[in-house]
């Protein structure tokens, strides 16, 4: 079982609370947490955790308020709890309880009879024979890194590190020039079959950490991101935009990047619209939704129009954002992988990279692990990095590199995004149609472009917060309900870390400039539903549960509403590896070429500077093209002046970090009162980077010092350097002493803030001989006074035979 008896008794009680039955649907309960523990147990690993920790925290605080557990409580003393929390003041709590609610609202209404009973179809398989069919061909160009029985070693001119909208774009381009080019994908190449129209099905294949990538700051923003070949792309709406002139002035500007002008761009957007065959929606497939949008737009005198797309067999299933089941939406695994491929390109699925190689400071290759648990290891004249904003910063820092300006990681923008629903009399019925089909294009100066939002209802039951009759009710008049939204071409910017399992974890927050223009599309959305005669608008912000009339648009109007009061969600995080010309403040320069390290390239999200207020998909694929001719022209002087020429590398080693260090103390036999000297020095190195990332531990050789015990004698074993996780230091280092016997020094530093220098700088543990008995106690000390620039500066990157 995915829960104990206890968590299963709270959460099916916290599912009845949340979701009581309506006029004619079912409440939540038991079968509620059988759905769940079943989607658990397929693979919702990431979620138990969150998961347990916020029942706990659920029963804790019932029993501080009660004095009982939640699920011994009656069940309308559970509701008023429930609706209580969920209307608290602090943000922090709502955003706790409602994390606690979506897998149960998830499970709930993951049910083909909930489904049926508001007219809506259970998935569509979409057409999967002719898909097999078609891929047969080039399909012979991929190894499945699941299936693998052995190492794989490769050597290629180009190896591309991720296959969504850039690397992709770049692995096609390299192979239409005819270049020899590896294109490595973590997740799997998803065939039509696997989209099955479900959102708990995508979200367990096809999403990055099973849709669970948070940004957390002063809100909690899903940061959308796709796992598999494709990427993103595979993922997303399918709205195709070039970047605005105004944002390609602002990175002349303030990044020196005068290269990049509207007219050097077009050929490539043009390349780009003609691979995706980018095309307005088709009229009989925008759906309800874009209907009640222009007609309120029409009456307060905006501009509307279809959304340009990259589906032009489209048949309006609306399910873009789980992968199209018919192969419509030229996705990059339906469109620029397969082109690579029948080009020569070879694609390893289930790849993940745990380290850039490097020889003589230059791009030479890649190593990581395949899914079935062997490792590979391609050689290459040149690397292309492409794994994504969030995933590109994380392998960066792994192998060491685009370290020198500090930025890397840093100037994380996502689109902050969130939508406003509104009730109609009419039918509109979300689950047909495109999903973003339509926009509003009038505020996009300001920063603000509305685009259609339209969710299945197993997936709008997520984006509403409340809990109790009223959540109900709102689910049983799904037919009638409209959703669409808006991003903020933000200026706010976050940061991207590595989190446990080598997963993002992502910090940001909103700045006071862009709340404000959150709080000014939610107005104008409200506005605008009231125009087109919805019967009640929801704002879906806190303090704001729904207008019905021009009276409570102004209340609306007259809130100052802060960070944590919207459902923020975000589909573009960009710039965590940004291009400029300046290497103090850029990552790589003005053709996605590493600063400090030729060969190596960055060709995805990371490397645009800011946000570009529209959706980003063809902006990293013409600029992808752009790198990939740059690649292309390199190579070709490489191998006409063979000494310039990077040698395929027999003796290619991984880069590791390396250090030294002195520490000096005294140490003491047990039993005899004096304390004598105790000093070593070491050599420390870790394993290559990938290895010292998961494991963060280094082997320490050098010499000991012991007065009576050992006099320079040779010493090994190991440091760990977890402490930012973990707050200790252990050690456990291995001497010969001078009666010719094995000696043991061990023991750990544990960090505390609180005592300031003195836990980083001592070391105490103790000596056992080779018995395991304790022979006597050392205590000894970093001289910062003396040794710290030393041992700072001692601090390398190298490569190692």
């Amino acid at each position: 079982m995915a829960l104990s008896p206890h968590e299963r008794r709270t959460a099916a009680a916290l599912a009845a609370a949340a979701i009581p039955p309506g006029r004619f649907m079912p409440g939540g309960g038991d079968a509620t947490v059988d759905r769940l523990e079943r989607f658990l147990e397929k693979g919702g690993d990431i979620y138990r955790g969150p998961l347990r920790a916020g029942l706990v925290a659920l029963d804790a605080a019932s029993v501080a308020q009660t004095g009982r557990p939640y699920a011994s409580l009656p069940l309308a003393r559970q509701a008023s709890l429930l609706e209580r929390w969920t209307l608290n003041d602090s943000a922090r709590i709502r955003q706790v309880v409602r994390g606690l609610l979506m897998p149960l609202k998830q499970a709930h209404y993951d049910d083909p009879a909930l489904f049926a009973h508001v007219g809506c179809d259970y998935g569509r398989p979409g057409v999967t024979q002719n898909a097999q069919a078609e891929r047969r061909p080039w399909m012979r160009q991929v190894t499945d890194g699941h299936a693998a029985t052995a190492d794989l070693r490769l050597h290629c001119e180009v190896v591309v590190v991720g296959s969504g909208a850039g690397g992709a774009a770049a692995a096609y381009e390299l192979a239409r020039r005819g270049r020899a080019v590896v294109l490595l994908e973590g997740g799997r190449f998803h065939g039509r079959e696997a989209f099955t129209g479900r959102a708990g099905d995508a979200f367990h294949r096809q999403y990055l950490a099973r849709g669970a990538t948070f940004a957390l700051g002063n809100l909690g923003a899903p940061i959308w991101a796709g796992r598999g070949v494709g990427g993103t792309t595979t993922i997303n709406s399918g709205t195709c935009y070039r970047v605005p002139d105004s944002t390609l002035v602002d990175w002349q500007r303030d990044f020196g990047l005068t290269s990049l002008t509207s007219a050097a761009l077009s050929p490539y957007f043009q390349r780009v619209e003609a691979m995706l065959q980018v095309e307005p929606g088709a009229p009989e497939h925008l759906g309800n939704v874009a209907r009640v949008i222009a007609r309120g737009a029409e009456a307060m005198g905006l501009s509307h129009h279809p959304l340009p797309r990259n589906a032009p067999g489209c048949d309006g299933q609306g399910v873009c954002c789980f992968g199209c089941p018919t192969g419509a939406k030229r996705s990059a695994d339906v469109s620029y992988v397969p082109e690579a491929l029948k080009r020569g390109a070879t694609l390893v699925t289930g790849a993940e990279v745990d380290e850039v190689l490097t020889r003589d400071g230059r791009a030479a290759g890649v190593v990581g692990r395949l899914a079935s648990g062997h490792t590979f290891r391609v050689t290459a004249e040149t690397v292309i990095v492409a794994g994504g904003s969030l995933l590109t910063p994380l392998l960066l820092r792994r192998s060491g590199l685009c370290l020198e300006s500090g930025q890397l990681g840093r100037n994380l923008s996502i689109h902050p995004a969130t939508k406003v629903l509104a009730l109609f009399h009419e039918t509109i019925d979300m689950s047909r149609g495109i999903p973003q089909s339509y926009g509003i294009d009038s505020f996009a100066a300001e920063g603000l472009m509305f685009e259609g939002s339209s969710t299945p209802f197993d997936v709008t039951a997520l984006a509403v917060p409340w809990v109790g009759p009223r959540f109900t009710e709102v689910m049983e008049r799904f037919p009638q309900l409209a959703s669409f939204g808006f991003m903020v071409k933000d200026t706010s910017r976050g940061r991207v870390m590595a989190g446990p399992n080598g997963l993002p974890l992502l910090h940001y927050s909103l700045n006071e400039r862009d709340t404000r223009q959150m709080q000014r599309g939610i107005e104008i959305l409200c506005e605008l539903y009231l125009r087109a005669g919805a019967e009640r608008v929801l704002p879906m912000v806190h303090g704001c549960p729904e207008i019905v009339d021009d009276a409570g648009l102004e209340r609306l109007r007259g809130l100052r509403l802060r960070p944590g009061d919207f459902d923020v969600a975000a589909f573009h995080p960009l710039g965590t590896c940004r291009r400029g010309t300046d290497p103090r403040r850029s990552c790589v320069g003005p053709e996605g070429e590493a600063h400090h390290t030729p060969g190596l390239y960055v060709a995805d999200g990371s490397t645009l500077p800011s946000s570009l207020g529209v959706n980003p998909q063809m902006t990293i694929m013409a600029l992808a093209l752009r790198t990939a001719e740059v690649v292309d022209s390199s190579l070709s002087r490489a191998h006409a002046h063979p000494a310039l020429q990077t040698p395929q590398d027999t003796t290619m080693a991984p880069r590791r970090i390396t250090f030294n260090e002195t520490m000096s103390g005294v140490w003491r036999r047990d039993g005899s009162p004096a304390d004598r000297p105790f000093t070593f020095h070491v050599d420390a190195a870790s394993e290559r980077l990938a290895s010292f990332a998961r494991r963060r531990e280094v082997t320490i050789r050098g010499t000991l010092d012991a007065e009576t015990l050992a006099t320079s004698q040779p010493m090994e074993g190991t440091l760990g350097l977890d402490f930012l996780l973990t707050r200790t230091l252990p050690y456990d280092f291995t001497f010969t002493g001078d009666d010719g016997e094995s000696y043991r020094f061990s023991g750990k530093k544990t960090i505390r803030l609180s005592k300031g220098l003195e836990s980083f700088t001592k070391m105490v543990g103790e000596i056992v001989d080779s018995a395991g008995e304790r022979v006597g106690t050392a205590e000894l000390h970093f001289d910062l006074w003396n040794d710290l620039v030393p041992f700072l500066a001692s601090w390398r990157i190298e490569s190692r035979a």
